[in-house]
Parts: C-alpha cells; sequence; structure tokens
C-alpha cells in the first residue's frame, strides 16, 4: 500500500464505519494531525489492516462509537480510483501528500464524490481529475 493508498484507505473505511461523509472524515484528519501522523508512521501502519488503523485513529480522537446505520457504502470503489487521482493532482500542482487530499476533499469534486448518491464513486480517475481541473482553473 503506498502512502495515497493509506490515507485514502482511512479516510473512506472511517467515513463507512462513522457514518461521516469522507470529505468531513479528511477535513477533521488535516485538523487533527491524523494525515501527519499515518505519514510520520508509514513504514508501520502500510502493513497493518483496515480494522487496526481504524482503532488507532479512534484512540486518537477519542471516539469509540461507530454507527448502526451507514449511508457511506462506497467506500471500496472510491478507495480504489482515487489514490490515482491523487497521485496526479499532486504531480501537477505540486503540492505534499497532505495538501492534496486536503485540497481535493475541499473542492467541490471531492464534496460530490465523498456522497453515495452522486454516483461520481463511478467516475473514472481522467473525469475526476478533469472535474477538479475545471473547477479550480
Amino acid at each position: 500500500m503506498n502512502q495515497f493508498e493509506l490515507l485514502v484507505c482511512c479516510v473512506e473505511n472511517y467515513s463507512h464505519i462513522k457514518n461521516v461523509s469522507s470529505d468531513k472524515v479528511a477535513h477533521s484528519f488535516y485538523e487533527k494531525g491524523i494525515f501527519q501522523l499515518l505519514l510520520e508512521g508509514y513504514n508501520v501502519y502500510c502493513g497493518m489492516d483496515e480494522d487496526f488503523l481504524i482503532g488507532m485513529i479512534d484512540g486518537y480522537v477519542e471516539n469509540t462509537t461507530d454507527a448502526e446505520q451507514n449511508d457511506y457504502n462506497k467506500h471500496k470503489e472510491r478507495q480504489s480510483v482515487l489514490p490515482k487521482v491523487l497521485k496526479e493532482i499532486a504531480k501537477q500542482y505540486h503540492m505534499t501528500k497532505i495538501e492534496t487530499i486536503k485540497a481535493f476533499y475541499a473542492s467541490k469534486t471531492g464534496q460530490c464524490f465523498a456522497q453515495d448518491d452522486t454516483q461520481y464513486y463511478n467516475k473514472t480517475a481522467e473525469e475526476l481529475i478533469d472535474c477538479y481541473k475545471k473547477e479550480i482553473e
């Protein structure tokens, strides 16, 4: 798992388990320093399973309650396409990994991508990159 895959895995799985849209999770992770924590411990965390990562984040943010129902069920689909999108955005706009994930989820494209009902999770990486570019340029 590369660093973008690790960050996306944590955001999308946390979104699913806590029933909070991934754009809001990403903002919270940025504000609380979780992205930095994950990147600093990448060599340790990249081999851990999703349950360990969610538990570690829960402990860090002092949130141990999981949602009883979930409106964000396309987290696996988002995880499969988003690392490629983020890698390309970082390359084109000369951003760090943390700047990239923050910028993407803060964008209108990222906010739509975070919602199952928009079906942005069905878009290809190229389509998402194009949407993002049109929005910010």
